[in-house]
């Protein structure tokens, strides 16, 4: 039996000259999912947008069960029973999610599909709710449970649980290897490794570009291997302290913020991080300069300006600073690849100008930086980085508002921990003194 999906040799180049994919060759079982990894940059979004028609190569085939595809497209790839589930929700956050699938699958037997498919899955999906209502990890399987009733073979899932809680995760796993199981393939894309490990059959990996591993998946640290050429350190970073100097600030309560050390606060995004964030700012504001980077990058920087401008508008008593220099210190620590300090930042890929609002703020900070998911999105390499620099402001000093949705990083990076849900905090919590299980059941809404 052919494959569900097969791309070879492909190669895709941009205007600009920037060789996305170069020879890539990657083929999807049916009832397989086929996990697609590589660092920022590597290829993997220009890769799948391919596989979708969205970009066109400059050369290469593409075939379906065995029958070449001429010049794929969307709507094409959606006739063939490709689809795509995208990062971002793109269902209408005012309609029921009933409304959502009707939008793409306007026939008389939709419902009858749709009782056929629950009652296969035997999953629990809300239906009559506007999908602004609905948990995070709801609205990716009306996503999914849309793309089968409009006859998905294949559906390409791009960091599907990365505002997940850790319950929704398993749910939505159990659902794809359901649908697996029935002959459905996917195409999985996530920089969460143990997830990878555990549902995933094969993997390919690709770096600067090009396939560097396609097969087994492994343990966590092969597929690490794989992807970086360099082992995994599970090194803790947190200062070991007894005690902790502790300063109360008065945010809507009492919000422990350590003089030395990390405060994370752990929740899935939409819980009320960013009002929280921009209050805690605003308070420490009184004490001089704080180092903020906003859950949404773009609205650290100002697209068209340089990167020496990017830092110099930040800077509001310069004291004999030297922006180049530290520009320069800026680009070097955080590994942030451009061909020049005075290319536009716009410029950059969205990995480099997120390492470069987080070393700019790092860098200007001398006790107050409130870093709202800094790493979200980065590769596995880009997160480690930023921890050790995280670390490395601490021991000068610094005092860190850490703000993340993943468990192992808020143990990794933290000294304290908080649980946000809608708009609440439950805490703080030691790192030694913390119960795991009952971190997952607060971040999910239970047991408050």
């Amino acid at each position: 039996m052919p494959p569900i999906l097969e791309a070879r040799n492909i190669w895709v180049v941009y205007g600009d000259g920037t060789i996305a994919n170069k020879g890539v060759s990657i083929s999807i079982e049916k009832g397989e999912i086929h996990g697609l990894l590589g660092e920022n940059g590597a290829g993997k979004t220009t890769l799948v947008k391919v596989l979708y028609g969205v970009v066109q190569p400059v050369s290469g085939e593409i075939y379906v069960e065995g029958s070449r595809v001429e010049r794929l497209t969307p709507s094409k790839a959606r006739s063939l029973g490709i689809f795509m589930v995208p990062q971002h929700s793109i269902l209408v956050s005012t309609l029921t999610g009933y409304d959502n699938i009707k939008l793409s699958y306007p026939y008389e037997d939709l419902d009858d599909k749709l009782d056929n498919i629950l009652s296969e899955l035997n999953v629990l999906i809300e239906l009559d709710k506007p999908v602004h209502e609905l948990p995070r990890g709801m609205l990716k399987k009306i996503e999914v449970i849309r793309a089968l009733i409009s006859g998905a073979k294949l559906i390409i899932l791009d960091e599907p649980t990365s505002v997940m809680s850790p319950i929704e995760v398993q749910e939505l796993i159990r659902m794809l290897d359901s649908l697996a199981n029935r002959g459905v393939s996917f195409i999985y894309i996530s920089h969460r490794l143990d997830e990878v490990v555990e549902i995933c059959d094969r993997i390919t990996v690709l770096r600067d570009g090009s396939v560097v591993y396609t097969g087994e998946v492994g343990d966590v640290s092969e597929v690490y291997r794989k992807m970086f050429r360099s082992d995994l350190s599970y090194e803790k970073f947190r200062l070991v302290k007894e005690q902790f100097n502790i300063e109360r600030v008065k945010i809507d309560g009492l919000l422990e913020m350590p003089k030395e050390g990390v405060h994370v606060i752990l929740g899935v995004e939409g819980n009320g991080q960013d009002v929280l964030a921009r209050r805690i700012v605003s308070k420490l504001g009184e004490y001089g300069f704080v180092g903020f980077v906003p859950g949404k990058i773009e609205e650290a920087i100002v697209p068209n300006m340089s990167l020496v401008d990017n830092l110099r508008f930040r800077v509001v008593d310069d004291d004999g600073l030297d922006y180049i220099k530290l520009t320069e210190r800026i680009v070097e620590r955080y590994e942030v690849i451009t061909e020049s300090i005075y290319k536009p930042i716009s410029k950059l890929s969205g990995g480099n100008i997120q390492r470069f609002v987080v070393g700019r703020e790092l860098e200007l900070s001398d006790k107050y930086t409130v870093l709202e998911f800094p790493t979200r999105g980065l590769d596995m390499r880009s997160m480690k980085l930023i921890h050790r620099r995280v670390q490395e402001a601490v021991e000068r000093g610094v005092s860190i508002i850490y703000f993340t949705e993943d468990i192992e990083e808020a143990l990794e990076v933290g000294d304290l921990i908080s649980i946000i849900y809608r708009g609440r905090l439950n805490g703080p919590y030691r790192v030694g003194d913390i119960n795991i299980d009952k971190i997952k059941m607060l971040m999910s809404g239970i047991g408050w």
